[in-house]
């Protein structure tokens, strides 16, 4: 008798060994896309401080005469060129970012320090 087929035992072997693969392998894969997601986010952040950072050096004058906290919004920051035009999208929520959000600018001891609040994205 000719065999062409796999038995039932062989073909429950492989089926085993696919699900351990996937039990091992799918943590791993939504980790990193975790990781990465939460890097592109940082990143982001960065990119508007900066942008505000940039937007200071370009007035310098204006700016050392900031008393505590000032602050530039997103939408000003793009306005003024400082921001690539069109929606910036939040790469945690793939939303947009709201443009109303502001980096802060603390002027002290004759050094500028720029922070975006990240909990302006949970509103």
């Amino acid at each position: 008798m000719k065999k062409n087929a796999f038995t039932l035992v062989e073909l429950l072997g492989v089926i085993v060994i696919l699900g351990i693969i996937s039990v091992i392998t799918v943590p791993l894969v939504q980790k990193t896309i975790l990781e990465n997601t939460e890097k592109a986010y940082e990143d982001q952040v960065t990119s508007f401080e900066r942008a505000a950072k940039n937007y200071v050096a370009s007035d310098i004058f204006n700016m050392s005469n900031c008393k505590n906290i000032c602050t530039v919004s997103l939408k000003q920051l793009q306005q003024e060129g400082y921001l690539p035009s069109g929606d910036i999208i939040n790469p945690k929520t793939d939303e947009k970012f709201n443009m109303e959000n502001v980096v802060d600018i603390t002027y002290h001891n004759e050094k500028f320090s720029y922070n975006y609040d990240t909990d302006q994205d949970k509103k």
